[in-house]
């Protein structure tokens, strides 16, 4: 009875998978707008063809292929993109029994291959280190502004941080510098990629700020505890809500909401990586992009080290403001050599001939002359 109960308030898509134990293998893992997005779709497709889903996948390719093509065919015309992502679904469900691909030929020219129309996005600003900061210092928790100099530091994708867990950093919290390894199970951009994992790191202000965060709400934590959760739920923090908390710092620091989103932030890291004297690369590495060439045994603690050094090479640090103490030295500095020039100027002027002229002058127009140059002195003091 409970399970029925249970069963019976899940979402449409999510009944999908419990009904079908390899389907919710197969998404388990992923986010939650690919989860109910993937599991719709073929749920749909099943229903169309009369098939369940495990029957359609062990069908021959070519027949899967012709059935697949069959159904998404009418939707081409209506909304290219959503036959788009039909087929991402079914795709990446028939390739996850044995790693068979269904032979598309998608190419361009190709019978299967039809063009998405993209709506044209919004104006888009990539913010500046200062900008960033601003925003960063618009954060109302120390958890949010966790987040966002986690984002921005490391250069991470936003679903990084839902499946992040405190193992991933505990052994790393008591070093200089916090290196992050991010593989397929943090990252799932990297599925099906070149690359299986990459490394980046956090260090400064993003270190401690993760440290404090980590010292207040990880004091009894285990290993497979979300790094970032929700306050009433303790379940790891959605993309949805990372959203809100950039959109809401964004605002707050004067600029507008629709002109940076989360991956945004990425490109700000991607920003400081590009402008920084390092082969590229490293700078490959740092974004977690596929390299040309062989990645079998890429990384070594060598390699590690050496892409540690790249980074450090980045600066991210916060650009601190003068302190009064260094500006008052620096202003008396420049005062005393403004009086060293007007002292040279001075001794310039007094030559034997003037010396000889001032004898003859009448003592009151000499008394004149020292308060005109005094008057010259505290003039040009007070233009400084």
């Amino acid at each position: 009875m409970h399970t029925i109960l249970l069963v019976k308030h899940l979402r449409k898509h999510e009944r999908f998978m419990e009904s079908h134990p390899h389907v919710k293998a197969w998404l388990q893992s992923r986010p939650f707008n690919t989860q109910k997005a993937f599991a719709s779709n073929l749920e749909r497709f099943c229903k169309s063809v009369g098939m369940t889903p495990e029957e359609w996948r062990h069908l021959d390719k070519f027949e899967a292929r012709d059935l697949a093509w069959k159904y998404v065919q009418p939707k081409i015309v209506k909304s290219p993109a959503t036959a788009a992502m039909t087929l991402r679904a079914l795709k990446s469900w028939y390739r996850n029994l044995d790693g068979e691909q269904l032979p598309f030929d998608s190419g361009r020219g190709g019978k299967h291959h039809f063009k998405i129309r993209h709506e044209k996005r919004a104006f888009e600003h990539i913010p500046n280190k200062e900008e960033m900061y601003r925003i960063v210092d618009m954060a109302s928790s120390l958890r949010d502004k966790a987040v966002l100099l986690f984002l921005f530091q490391s250069g991470v994708r936003v679903n990084v941080l839902e499946h992040l867990t405190y193992g991933d950093v505990q052994d790393q919290l008591t070093e200089e510098i916090i290196r992050l390894k991010i593989t397929g199970d943090l990252d799932h951009k990297l599925r099906g990629r070149d690359i299986p994992f990459y490394y980046t790191f956090l260090n400064g202000e993003g270190a401690e700020t993760l440290r404090q965060f980590c010292a207040r709400k990880h004091k009894d934590s285990k290993p497979d505890t979300p790094l970032f959760y929700t306050k009433k739920t303790k379940q790891p923090i959605k993309q949805r809500w990372v959203w809100k908390i950039v959109k809401m710092c964004v605002e707050r620091a004067g600029f507008k909401k629709e002109s940076i989103s989360t991956h945004t932030l990425r490109k700000a890291f991607r920003k400081i990586v590009r402008q920084t004297n390092i082969d590229d690369d490293d700078k490959e590495q740092l974004m977690g992009h596929v390299i040309k060439g062989s990645r079998e045994a890429y990384f070594d603690e060598k390699d590690v080290r050496l892409i540690r050094e790249a980074y450090e090479k980045c600066n991210f640090t916060r650009e601190v403001p003068e302190s009064n103490h260094t500006k008052m030295k620096r202003e008396i500095d420049e005062l005393q050599n403004k009086v060293k020039t007007l002292e040279a100027q001075r001794t310039a002027l007094v030559t034997p001939q003037f010396t000889e002229a001032l004898k003859e002058l009448p003592k009151e127009q000499l008394l004149q002359l020292a308060a005109n140059f005094q008057k010259m002195i505290e003039q040009a003091l007070k233009e400084k």
